[in-house]
């Protein structure tokens, strides 16, 4: 992502549009690497990130909560709010995100939609990784719901800390 900013940066401060051209088509550039190609690509990757590090930061359990509430409970109390969140909100949310997600991936896949001012093309890549995403969140989910479960009826909580950045 780095680079891609570096070399838009680049390609702007010195007026170039168009960084490669060849001859034919090439899947997700088209016919030439331009400045937008760079610009699309910064957001691409930061939509990725920011996907899939979420779903890691979920099934860490290092995703953000609200630890000054969360410190004064009991543990069992903490496992059964995780566990109603977990089955009433996230899973709900997930799905609704999968099915309307490969919807929107397929019209994108469908009628070939990609940038219109000579940025990448193949939109549907990046609208593709929404409902991937979500899926392997819900598994996540799932995976958490199981461990709460098995938890809450062998009375065994994992201990919760409050994170501190200093």
């Amino acid at each position: 992502m780095i680079l891609a900013i570096l070399v838009s940066v680049a390609a702007a401060f010195m007026g170039w549009s168009v960084l490669l051209d060849w001859e034919g088509r090439i899947p997700l550039f088209g016919a030439a690497l331009t400045v937008n190609s760079m610009l699309d690509m910064q957001w691409f990757i930061f939509a990725l990130i920011v996907l899939f590090g979420g779903i890691w930061s979920y099934f860490e359990d290092r995703h953000v909560t609200v630890d000054f509430l969360a410190v004064t409970m009991s543990p069992r109390t903490r496992a059964y709010i995780s566990l109603i969140g977990d089955i009433f909100l996230l899973l709900p949310f997930c799905m609704l995100s999968v099915w309307y997600g490969s919807k929107l991936a397929m019209t994108s896949f469908r009628t070939g939609e990609g940038s219109t001012q000579g940025g990448l093309e193949s939109y549907w890549l990046i609208k593709g990784a929404l409902p991937i995403a979500f899926a392997l969140l819900g598994v996540a989910a799932i995976v958490r719901i199981l461990r709460n479960l098995r938890d809450l009826r062998a009375n065994e909580y994992h201990k919760v800390e409050a994170h501190h950045d200093s």
